[in-house]
């Protein structure tokens, strides 16, 4: 079933894509227009979103290759995926935080691959001290968790690759040393005040919520039961503010990480359901207000926001010799409208959201790959062993 509301955020997504495109070999993009050069993140998220529209299947076999090496080269030759041309060589595993700079590139380089139905070139090398159920607990406590949207994401990376050596290298243990090793530690790691990850050593709910969303897809992936399920509920709702974002001005991030929260709690309770659902419809609203009112893409920023109202979003960058992500404040300069990834989150959002409500116009046949956790959810199927 298709809706007009479907069909025009998918064209919005799919004619950025077309404009960020860079030459005639297939899979090149950029992720916003000052670029002048393909670039891995938005070759990444474009993949992502074609997918989504289920657009891939009108490219040739060869076309796809060729899309997949761009992001094989990016492949070291003990296994994991960099954009330094230096890292090639490099073995990170003989300290294991070490690879804290590498995570998120060999995330999003194997969550690119599992689209494309394609495989990396050489052996994951670096993932096999984590098959070490004790080495892998102690590893995720390893973390500063009261930064757990930091430490989430390393260990959402961590989980990805662990799953790739188990689908496309055969490591048939995997399963068990995560259960053994992972699941113990991030269950320690959990507050049951909140339902969120990290908040009882300092992190306030939005980096909780935030945490949460990168260790949540591991659970559903791995079929593990999730706890504290209304103190979540309480604690995603307390969240959101009156305009319906996540995040003062919207940002494609934290918006798309309540919408995720709240599409997955519907599914795990009816506790607060009315106000789950009067949420999910704010934040429809919201996220319209993102939509490029010249149907390119979707925008940084709510439409009618300004400036003053914004708050510059953190990135957190892990540098060589640093155990704790240093963080970079970006997405506050208002010549700066659009990138790629919110051409990917805030479609993929609507479509969680709608699916959640049923009735909003913006049902449709949205594409989701469960092995690019993002869009893993509590409805896909329990991916042990999936290939």
């Amino acid at each position: 079933m298709t809706t007009h509301g479907y069909e025009t955020v998918k064209q919005a997504a799919l004619n950025y894509v077309a404009a960020m495109k860079v030459g005639d070999v297939p899979g090149r993009y950029k992720k916003e227009y000052a670029e002048t050069d393909a670039g891995l993140y938005g070759s990444y998220h474009a993949t992502h979103i074609l997918d989504l529209y289920d657009q891939l299947g009108g490219f040739s076999s060869e076309d796809i290759d060729t899309w997949a090496r761009f992001f094989q080269e990016k492949q070291s030759d003990h296994g994991y995926f960099s954009n330094q041309s230096g890292d090639v060589t490099q073995n990170r595993r003989r300290v294991l935080r070490e690879l804290d700079p590498v995570w998120h590139s060999t995330r999003g380089m194997i969550w690119a691959l599992r689209v494309l139905d394609r495989r990396p070139l050489k052996p994951f090398a670096f993932v096999e001290p984590f098959m070490n159920p004790e080495t892998l607990y102690n590893y995720v406590k390893s973390y500063d968790w009261s930064n757990s949207w930091a430490a989430g994401n390393q260990i959402c990376a961590l989980a990805t690759a662990m799953m790739a050596l188990r689908d496309w290298f055969g490591e048939s243990d995997v399963n068990r040393v995560m259960e053994q090793g992972m699941f113990p530690a991030l269950e320690e790691l959990m507050d049951d005040k909140t339902g969120y990850w990290g908040t009882q050593f300092g992190a306030d709910l939005y980096n909780g919520q935030f945490g949460t969303i990168h260790v949540a897809p591991i659970y559903f992936a791995m079929g593990w039961p999730l706890r504290a399920v209304e103190r979540n509920v309480d604690s995603t709702l307390a969240c959101q503010l009156r305009d319906g974002s996540f995040w003062p001005g919207g940002s494609d991030c934290p918006d798309f990480d309540g919408a995720y929260m709240m599409m997955n709690l519907s599914e795990l309770t009816d506790y607060r359901r009315e106000e789950l659902n009067a949420a999910a419809r704010r934040y429809l609203d919201h996220a319209l207000l993102h939509l490029d009112p010249e149907g390119c893409g979707f925008r940084l920023h709510r439409l009618d926001s300004k400036p003053s109202e914004w708050k510059p979003r953190p990135h957190f960058i892990w540098q060589d010799g640093h155990d704790h992500a240093h963080e970079e404040l970006r997405d506050d300069d208002p010549e700066r409208t659009h990138i790629m990834l919110g051409s990917w989150f805030y479609p993929l959002s609507i479509g969680l959201v709608a699916h959640m409500l049923g009735d909003t116009g913006y049902e449709g046949p949205y594409k989701l790959n469960p092995m690019s956790l993002h869009e893993c959810n509590v409805r896909c199927p329990t991916l042990i062993g999936k290939p």
